[in-house]
Formats: structure tokens, sequence, C-alpha cells
């Protein structure tokens, strides 16, 4: 059995600084190593006070610091609203400083107040999503992305991975999920 703790960083009505929430979720994901879990996950959510985690890889990155053994995922990180070679530079980087520890969610989001935030129509996510997602994935595949479709351009640049590393982020099965040749 695989045993998993996830973080949120809520603070209904702002009960508590925003201090304090950062404090408090912190303090609980660096007991999720010694109490003998096997991961720890991190949400990412915009402009509410139901999560208050803006950049899942960044606490992702934090606790890669803090812990050597337990597994690090994302749940998920909104592909329409990121730039996805962006995406795809630092997945690989944190999959490479936590030595191959990350489990990499993908997602379209389903937050309105989100997506009118980032003046992003919500009617095009699904869209939106698979066009990322193909670049973050043959990205990560390939060491470089390039893309051309109806929301990203992207010319040919390096993304830092290369396909010896693939095993820790299980890319075939993610493409496949996603429907992404």
């Amino acid at each position: 059995m695989h045993l998993g703790m996830a973080t949120i960083f809520q603070n209904p009505q702002n009960q508590i600084t925003d201090g304090e929430v950062y404090t408090n979720e912190l303090r609980l994901a660096a007991l999720a190593e010694p109490l003998g879990f096997d991961s720890v996950w991190g949400v990412e959510h915009h402009f509410t006070d139901y999560t208050m985690c803006p950049d899942v890889l960044q606490f992702l990155s934090y606790m890669a610091g803090r812990t050597e053994r337990i597994q690090l995922g994302s749940m998920v990180v909104v592909l329409p609203w990121h730039d996805p070679i962006r995406v795809a530079e630092q997945v690989s980087m944190l999959d490479h400083i936590s030595e191959g520890r990350l489990i990499l969610g993908l997602g379209r989001g389903a937050g309105r107040i989100e997506f009118e935030g980032f003046g992003i129509d919500m009617g095009e996510s699904r869209e939106r999503f698979v066009e990322a997602a193909e670049i973050v994935l043959t990205g990560l595949e390939r060491g470089w992305c390039e893309y051309d479709g109806k929301y990203y351009r992207q010319e040919a640049r390096a993304s830092r991975r290369h396909a010896d590393d693939l095993a820790s982020l299980g890319l075939e099965m993610a493409k496949d999920a996603c429907g992404v040749a």
C-alpha cells in the first residue's frame, strides 16, 4: 500500500494570517517523511482562500530540499494557466534535484474565478490543455520543445530533459492518459 499526504494551504474566511497558514502546512508536510508516508502532494489554485498554493512545483521543490526519500506529487499543474516550455523546464529541474521523486500530475482546471483571473476563456480549457500537454510531455521526452498550434507556438528550444532520464516521470503513461501521440 502507498500512503500519501496532501497539503492544501486553506484559510477559510481568512481566520489566520497567510504566514500562519504557510508555516502550519509546511510544518505538517515536513512531518510526512518521519511519520512514514510514501508521498506528499500539493495542489494549484489562485485568487481565493480555498487554497493558497499558486505554484505547486515551487512547493514541491521546497519539499525536495526538506526530504530524502518520499515522492513528491502535483495534483495538478493546470496547464492552460502556464507557459508549457517553462513547465517542462521546471518539471525537469524538480525531477533532477529530487533525484527522480516527482510524480507529475497535469490538469486543465475547473475554477471559473481562476480562468477569469488569468483572462482565459474557460471554454478553451480542453484544447489548451491538450496542446500544452503535447508540448510538455514531448519536450520532456526529447529534451527540447517545438510546437505550432492554435494556442501555443514555440520555436525549438531545449527543455533540459533527456531520454535517458524518462523512467522517473512515467512519460509514456502520462502521454497515453493525455491523448498525446
